[in-house]
């Protein structure tokens, strides 16, 4: 009860956005389960059981490493999370203009979000790193330099061609909602409403043709009850009864790290180069 206290006193707008990043925007990784039987890794239970090993390992690797080097491990966390919403969210270009394309919308989150409320991130990035931010706004201030100069980009590619409009709409609506909410509330709307919502449409619509949807969900619903539920115990454990928070915000990122970068290296390592691989084999018939 004196946890459950404890949360309830957290201020509301930061306890739904934290709320609706676990209940909405985790289970959009959880069909990496599905991804990894499209890809071939339950022809036999022995490799099932590996991808789970590697997987459950590669997570485990980086919660011990964010407990060695905690400010390393976050900026690497921001640094590849950027890409990641970036490469999710671009739409057109090819090479460097691509490239533009990707920072300027993983930019915006991460580095934008962070300089906008430059305060109450440093906050949050406290809890996340024992109190050393430093490093982490060394390295997110070097970023945006690079981040502006890609929205330029992209603004400019909007002048010239008119399908690079909606890109800069986009940009323009994001920035106004990352300016006029709190860190968290602008993080989990863009987690959950954008890049959550993109994910699960781009799987789907890709696997669909080879598994069900009852067999994407159940696969969905499995792992999202585990990740749950380790998360739950996790903050149990570790938490504060009187004052939570610092526990649960690093049970979330440091959980999303962990899981974020064995799910990079499925989605945009094995998956995305299978469905190119899958493209031009279907374009050369």
């Amino acid at each position: 009860m004196d946890l459950m206290a404890g949360i309830m006193a957290m201020a509301p707008l930061d306890l739904a956005a934290l709320g609706a990043v676990v209940l909405i925007g985790l289970p959009h990784g959880a069909l990496d389960g599905a991804i990894a039987i499209h890809l071939g890794f339950s022809r036999r239970m022995i490799l099932f059981i590996r991808f789970l090993l590697l997987y459950v390992g590669m997570a485990g690797l980086v919660i011990a490493a964010w407990i060695v080097a905690p400010a390393l491990c976050l900026l690497g966390f921001l640094v590849i999370s950027m890409i990641h919403f970036g490469a999710g969210d671009a739409r057109h270009g090819s090479g460097w203009v691509r490239g533009a394309e990707v920072l300027a919308h993983g930019g915006l989150v991460v580095a934008g979000i962070s300089q906008m409320h430059r305060s109450e991130s440093d906050v949050i990035f406290a809890y996340l790193t024992g109190g050393d931010t430093m490093l982490v706004w060394q390295g997110l201030d070097m970023l945006t330099v690079i981040v502006g100069v890609s929205l330029v980009v992209c603004l400019a590619q909007a002048l010239w061609h008119r399908r690079w409009r909606g890109t800069a709409l986009e940009l323009g609506v994001l920035a106004v909602l990352f300016a006029l909410t709190p860190p968290l509330v602008g993080f989990a709307v863009y987690f959950c409403c954008v890049h959550s919502a993109r994910h699960v449409a781009a799987i789907m619509s890709g696997l669909r043709q080879h598994m069900s949807a009852n067999a994407m969900l159940l696969q969905t619903l499995v792992f999202t009850v585990a990740s749950w539920l380790a998360g739950a115990a996790a903050i149990w454990w570790f938490a504060d009864m009187a004052d939570p928070q610092p526990v649960i915000l690093r049970v979330v990122f440091i959980g999303l790290a962990a899981l974020t970068v064995p799910h990079m290296i499925l989605v945009d390592g094995f998956y995305r180069r299978a469905t190119r691989t899958l493209k031009r084999q279907f374009v050369s018939r």
